[in-house]
């Protein structure tokens, strides 16, 4: 008898020891998992569960939050600043409106939107970034001046200088006698040392109102209203964008350019009325006030604010208009006086509403969901603004922009976008992008180089974590409606309480019986088997697992896409312990795992042992 030679299939295993992340499409792989929550790639090439949490403090109705030199909360109608350092709380209540905040810091100083305030974390002051002053039933007088604010009054008025005049002596010369105050002429004042007249130019007003010189500074940009100078025939310009170049202790020297046959006189206006009288007190006159006298250094509305070079810059969802800030100076939006240090605007021609606002790279950066503006330069004569029709940033997901690594993350409408100055590429090709459209709410922040993502819903929230690193997501329990990254921390609100997502970096750290000392995970792997010829089938699974604390584990399988069933469960107590566990699935052309529990643990690796399928069968020829 002879016996055909046939191959002989033997036992193989295989090891699966580096994990992938969270993969939410058709190509989801054996090394990664389709669905999950509180897993992470912080123990790469092992898939750990994510640190515990520490509770900080009980925080309600949280309306923004930003770090600088410690966190600053917007809860409500209140400022609460902790400082870094260990310092004394500050609060400031009724320091704001009750609604969501646009902040950015600028030096010391935190400003807030759309309230225009800003908060000092050096002494704890809350002050406005605009001012302004009405003239209600108080008279405001108006008066030519010089530079340094002084006013004068002439001895004579004529076509011709007197001939003797005394040493000091100051002389109005006119060109047309019938028109003695009008702008033409030349005040002058006598030397008896040189014997020469000299000109005394009065390119600026002295604007005298009681309280006025308060709220405003040296170099304020103020915009005058109301006026009655133009009726008088004092100054034709004098309502509008003017530089405060002189504050005393009871008026304001701004730059008016001379104009009118009525120049050379004082204005006195009151409610309804103003007086104009001569330099020399022979001439008056009345005109009608028709408005109230308003002085206002203005700030424009802001929904997205950002900082760079020492400016902050900003746009709003109703206008195509950037706005910079004075150089240093967040008070000051409407400067321009010809120098390196003025503020800044630009009308943009691209269609749609602006969607937020970042700095990277250095720099400004301003979306909308179909448009990338990019502003460079370092003064107003050199800024140049290029846009760039790319996938931008998308409605009410302004706040997921974050600078990481020297890359701008942020969710556009088309999924999650990576800029590093470039073309913004996709990195969420594992993501469901369904599940990233149409949001109501986005939230980004940082933490050792993982993107905290934070999405709102009609009817669902997620916080998705993408590790910049290795390109792996993860998906954890929602604590995030607000967020906040120091660079060392990342600190969360879920609603009733602030949480720092490692509590090793805190003050008592680990210790503190205010730390999570587990979490809930649980797990879906991608389909196991579909890698294996058809001579072999998977006889066993064994899960090699750490357990850092009291956990319990369990394991479900599913069969070729069937109901899950009950495989195996593992309860740890007490210290770290390395534990395995076997499985004996039965016989299918693929299955899938799904481990949940609580606690904290590693998954180390997955070793699949496959056996032969049948005997022998397949003959060797020759």
């Amino acid at each position: 008898m002879v016996l055909a030679n046939r191959t002989r299939v033997q036992n193989s295993r295989t090891l699966l020891r580096a994990f992938g992340g969270l993969n939410e499409g058709y190509g989801c792989s054996e090394a990664e998992y389709s669905a999950g929550i509180n897993f992470s790639s912080r123990d790469f090439p092992a898939l750990s569960t994510r640190k515990p949490r520490r509770k900080l403090r009980t925080l309600t109705g949280l309306n923004g939050m930003y770090h600088l030199n410690g966190l600053l909360t917007v809860c409500g109608k209140d400022l609460v600043y902790t400082p870094d350092d260990g310092g004394e709380t500050v609060t400031c209540t009724d320091a704001v409106a009750d609604s969501k905040k646009a902040l950015v810091g600028l030096g010391t100083k935190i400003l807030i939107f759309p309230d225009k305030v800003a908060f000092d974390t050096a002494d704890g002051s809350v002050s406005a970034l605009g001012a302004c002053w009405k003239a209600e039933g108080q008279s405001v007088e108006f008066a030519p001046c010089d530079a340094e604010g002084r006013t004068y009054t002439p001895t004579g008025v004529g076509r011709e200088e007197p001939e003797s005049p005394a040493d000091g002596q100051i002389f109005l010369k006119v060109e047309d006698e019938e028109h003695p105050w009008r702008y033409d002429g030349t005040l002058e004042v006598y030397s008896a040392a040189s014997g020469n007249w000299t000109a005394l130019p009065l390119d600026y007003c002295r604007i005298t109102a009681a309280g006025a010189q308060e709220k405003f500074c040296q170099w304020d940009t103020v915009t005058v209203q109301g006026t009655a100078a133009k009726q008088a025939g004092q100054w034709e310009a004098l309502d509008g964008d003017c530089v405060v170049y002189t504050v005393t202790e009871n008026s304001l020297c701004v730059r008016a350019d001379p104009a009118g046959d009525y120049f050379y006189g004082t204005l006195v206006q009151g409610n309804d009325a103003a007086q104009w009288t001569s330099l020399d007190g022979s001439q008056t006159r009345s005109i009608a006030a028709e408005q109230t006298v308003q002085l206002e250094r203005r700030v424009p509305d802001l929904d997205f604010v950002t900082e760079c070079d020492n400016r902050v810059w900003g746009c709003s969802s109703r206008e195509n208009v950037i706005y910079a800030c004075k150089l240093g100076d967040p008070t000051n939006w409407f400067s321009y006086r010809g120098i390196a240090a003025d503020s800044y605007a630009v009308t943009v021609g691209s269609d749609g509403a602006f969607t937020g606002a970042a700095t990277c790279m250095g720099y400004a950066l301003f979306f909308k969901e179909n448009t990338l503006h990019k502003l460079c330069g370092t003064k107003p004569s050199d800024f140049q603004l290029t846009s760039l029709r790319c996938r931008g940033v998308a409605k009410n997901a302004a706040r997921s922009l974050c600078v990481l690594n020297e890359t701008l993350y942020y969710l556009s409408p088309d999924g999650v976008m990576a800029w590093d100055g470039s073309i913004p590429a996709k990195v969420s090709a594992a993501l469901d992008a369904g599940r990233l459209a149409n949001v109501k709410q986005a939230v980004g922040g940082a933490l050792d180089g993982r993107y905290y993502l934070h999405v709102s819903r009609e009817n669902e929230v997620r916080l998705l974590v993408y590790d910049t690193e290795r390109g792996l997501w993860h998906e954890e329990d929602v604590c995030s409606f607000e967020m906040a990254s120091t660079g060392g921390q990342l600190y969360l609100w879920d609603g009733r309480a602030l949480w720092a997502a490692d509590p090793s970096r805190e003050a008592a750290g680990q210790r503190s019986e205010e730390t999570e000392q587990g979490v809930e995970f649980a797990l879906t792997t991608g389909d196991l088997g579909l890698d294996s010829p058809e001579e072999r089938y998977l006889s066993r699974l064994t899960l090699r697992l750490d357990a850092a604390c009291r956990s319990w584990v369990t394991v479900e399988v599913s069969y070729d896409g069937g109901p899950w069933e009950n495989a195996a469960a593992l309860t740890v107590e007490g210290p770290r312990r390395n534990c395995d566990l076997h499985l004996v699935p039965r016989r299918c052309a693929s299955l899938r795992l799904r481990l949940w529990g609580y606690g904290q643990i590693t998954l180390r690796s997955l070793a699949k042992t496959f056996s032969g399928a049948k005997g022998n069968w397949m003959e060797l020829e020759g």
